[in-house]
């Protein structure tokens, strides 16, 4: 441990309590009970089915990735009250750091490294799964729709993000499927009139129910026997505390995690921003572009770390519930570094209102010098993070 985490360790209080219950505890009750009571109903319309009221996904919420923002959504309707955060971590996505030597946005998609996804149904008691066939599937939308439940998916419209299904119709004998995506809100305006420098809406015919579901030509997505998941299906749950071993084990792992011809992991992904940062005006705007996408990306996933593990101290005592804490306090202090020369509404959010994702944030060349300070900043955090972490893994009890 070195010394300056040390001291900062003996100055931490015995013990740690949240002034209200986490929501990793609230959403654990919710998850055990039988599902009697769905958030959002389902309703019959155009000869199919929809489940009612599930709401826009959108980037600039603090729920940027939309792998677990759209998993949070899904599982809200069905009557477990998770948080992003929750997600976040139980599938150890706030821990990541991705990123490709070309600065391509496809970088951030969490499976591109290594997860523990399985961790998030384990610890809710669902049985996540995938089926080959495509006749299979469809057939499977319909009843997991029927139930309340949307399908987790990736390219249900437009680029390759994830992206839920909510419902279906069934038009001149064809099925048509729709849902919600991370890009809805570029494409909609609720007048239906097109906006003069905005892009055009959404064509009336691919529109459905009062919800404004767009039409989701992917369907049934990208590679859907590896990518598109239901989640109706009830599993053997494991203890919380349990989960939670999973994810900081995960947290260790993902950062020994070896380069691969096309992406960087972890200290490795930290060097290709800060390298690119360093880099001068010219080069900088040839190479490095997606810029305030991967920084947003990497201040989400680093708020969502902080926010989890502040909830899941609960799970701990003795020594490693004070060593949690102080891991808690490493992580806020690496969003707070970025954000003390980033503001949050110049990253992620500009994928709500331009198509090539670019603002005017990094243009500055002393802003750039600026972040690249904080990123050197912050891997040293997460070398510190991770010594903690290990010590607390190596103190693991039950």
């Amino acid at each position: 441990m070195s010394g300056a985490i040390k001291k900062i360790f003996e100055q931490s209080p015995e013990s740690y309590s949240p002034k209200h219950k986490p929501d990793i505890l609230a959403m654990a009750e919710e998850a055990t009970r039988a599902r009697k009571e769905m958030a959002y109903s389902v309703k019959s319309e155009g000869g199919g089915s929809y489940i009612d009221g599930v709401p826009f996904l959108k980037w600039g919420q603090w729920l940027d990735n939309s792998y677990c923002g759209c998993i949070t959504a899904l599982l809200n309707a069905t009557g477990i009250p998770i948080s992003y955060e929750e997600v976040m971590g139980l599938s150890g996505v706030c821990w990541q750091a991705l990123m490709r030597d070309d600065w391509d946005p496809s970088s951030q998609m969490p499976q591109n490294g290594k997860l523990c996804e399985k961790n998030v149904g384990d610890a809710l008691g669902i049985s996540v799964y995938t089926l080959s066939d495509e006749k299979e599937i469809v057939a499977q939308a319909k009843k997991s729709i029927e139930s309340g439940i949307p399908i987790l998916l990736v390219g249900g419209r437009g680029a390759p993000e994830w992206t839920l299904t909510c419902g279906y119709a069934v038009e001149n004998g064809q099925d048509k499927f729709f849902g919600r995506t991370y890009f809805d809100c570029q494409h909609y305006e609720p007048t239906k009139k097109t906006i003069e420098n905005q892009s055009p809406i959404v064509p009336e015919n691919e529109i459905f129910t009062e919800n404004n579901y767009f039409y989701q030509s992917g369907f049934p997505g990208l590679i859907p026997s590896a990518l598109t998941r239901f989640y109706d299906k009830k599993g053997k749950s494991i203890p919380h505390k349990q989960a939670l071993k999973v994810s900081l084990e995960t947290c260790i792992m993902m950062f020994e995690h070896k380069p691969t011809e096309s992406h960087k992991f972890g200290y490795d992904a930290y060097d290709v921003l800060i390298s690119g940062f360093e880099l001068s005006d010219a080069e900088y705007k040839e190479k490095c572009g997606n810029d305030c996408y991967h920084i947003g990306s990497l201040l989400d996933a680093r708020h969502a770390a902080y926010v989890y593990l502040e909830n899941s101290i609960v799970l701990l005592d003795g020594k490693n519930k004070a060593i949690l804490t102080e891991v808690t306090k490493i992580y806020k202090s690496m969003v707070d570094n970025l954000l003390a020369v980033v503001p949050y509404n110049e990253t992620t959010p500009v994928f709500n209102g331009t198509p090539d994702f670019r603002s005017a944030t990094f243009t500055v060349a002393q802003r750039r010098k600026e972040l690249a300070v904080a990123l050197k900043g912050n891997k040293e955090f997460e070398k510190q993070a991770r010594i903690l972490i290990k010590n607390v893994l190596e103190n693991w009890e039950g």
